[in-house]
């Protein structure tokens, strides 16, 4: 056995002695910046050891536990990690390129800035694995409260989470927080991303088909020619995404969405509450396609590219405004069949400034809609409708008077 080896094997038994009198004999593993390149560790027990910028590339890491481990800016390129314990580890800039981590357990890990690029996580647990930017919170929340209010504050020079060509087929990385992280052309088909916090992150080219993204917060994800076919988008909130024509939602599951946030800054995290439910009764959901058809339209193209939230909010408005009209033919059109016209813009007046005191969003989107003027579907439907007529001056007229 070389020198190498046996020494390891000493500093491992000590190790084991460390953990199992809680310090008290023993001495914990310390090897930071060592190599131990294609070194074959197969279910080594490394809990709590501080490894932080030691190389494991091409090393055999599997089946070992490296739960609570300090590996920041450690070296794991091409490492075989399946079947590894890294919960609650450090792995902060980590350099995981072409690992496979496949099964292994990554609960609570820190990987900010970690670059992941092409490594295989398909099956991983990264239960409330923080894959963030590696700043501290309260300067995160901060610059985030700029960017939401038009006042783009630069980042300390960090760098994102690269995931880019990952596979995380299903992977849980149900309420992990991937804030500001490099997706694109990866694959987290069937992924477990409920409750994940996925702020500014890139999924363009990325493969969603059925995964679980039940109230995930997607504000300004960008999703441009992303797969989301028979993904679960229900209580997701997908304020100022973006998507464009190529972007897939064939058989997608959505019950409901909301389209706003209240972000709010403390001091040691970023309180995130949804708003503006759609649809608006919290005892109602969508039908089976209803949310494709406010996210579709026919050759928009590089317009949804540019603005997708705002066509949504356009499509949103519309089918409430054929809810609103739906309702007062099915109330008002037998009772009030001899009603002149004015007295139906009146029964039309009141139904949406009572809309529009319940639920201030509508108003905006209305308001904004008919001023613009510029929206052939929503003037059709105000026109040529079986309840009344109606131009989209007088309706910005009601609501600039409420």
């Amino acid at each position: 056995m070389s020198l190498f080896r046996t020494s390891l094997k000493e500093n491992l038994d000590k190790h084991k002695l460390w953990l199992e009198s809680h310090g008290e004999e023993g001495h914990r593993f310390s090897a930071a910046g060592e190599s131990f390149e294609k070194t074959d560790l197969n279910g080594v027990n490394l809990s709590k050891a501080n490894l932080s910028g030691a190389n494991f590339s091409g090393a055999n890491l599997s089946e070992a536990n490296l739960s609570e481990a300090t590996l920041f800016g450690a070296k794991l390129i091409g490492a075989n990690i399946n079947g590894a314990n890294l919960s609650s580890s450090a792995l902060s800039g980590a350099e995981l390129q072409g690992a496979t981590l496949q099964g292994t357990i990554l609960t609570e890990a820190l990987l900010c800035e970690a670059i992941l690029r092409g490594a295989d996580l398909s099956n991983a647990d990264l239960h409330r694995a923080n894959l963030s930017l590696g700043i501290p919170e309260f300067i995160k929340s901060k610059n985030i409260q700029s960017m939401v209010s038009g006042h783009t504050v630069p980042f300390i020079a960090v760098r994102q989470t690269n995931l880019t060509e990952a596979n995380l087929s299903g992977a849980n990385l149900s309420e992990a927080n991937l804030d500001f992280a490099d997706l694109s052309d990866a694959n987290l088909s069937g992924a477990n991303l409920s409750g994940a916090k996925l702020f500014a992150v890139n999924l363009s080219k990325a493969n969603l088909s059925n995964a679980n993204l039940y109230g995930a917060d997607l504000f300004r994800v960008k999703a441009l020619n992303t797969n989301f076919s028979s993904a679960d988008l229900t209580e997701a909130c997908i304020e100022e995404w973006i998507i464009d024509s190529e972007t897939r939602f064939d058989e997608v599951n959505c019950k409901s969405i909301y389209l706003k946030h209240i972000l709010r800054s403390l001091p040691d995290y970023i309180f995130r509450k949804y708003c503006d439910r759609r649809p608006f009764n919290p005892k109602a959901t969508f039908a089976q396609g209803d949310f494709v058809k406010l996210v579709s339209r026919d050759n928009a193209g590089l317009e949804l590219e540019n603005r997708g939230s705002d066509i949504l909010q356009e499509r949103v408005v519309i089918e409430e405004l054929h809810e609103i009209f739906e309702h007062l033919i099915e109330q008002h059109s037998q009772r009030y069949a001899d009603a002149s016209i004015s007295d139906r813009q009146t029964l039309l007046k009141l139904e949406i400034t009572y809309q529009s005191k319940g639920d201030p969003a509508f108003r905006l989107r209305l308001l904004e809609a008919v001023s613009a003027k510029n929206n052939q579907e929503l003037t059709k439907l105000l026109t040529d409708n079986a309840f009344v007529s109606v131009s989209e001056d007088t309706i910005q007229q009601w609501l600039a008077t409420e």
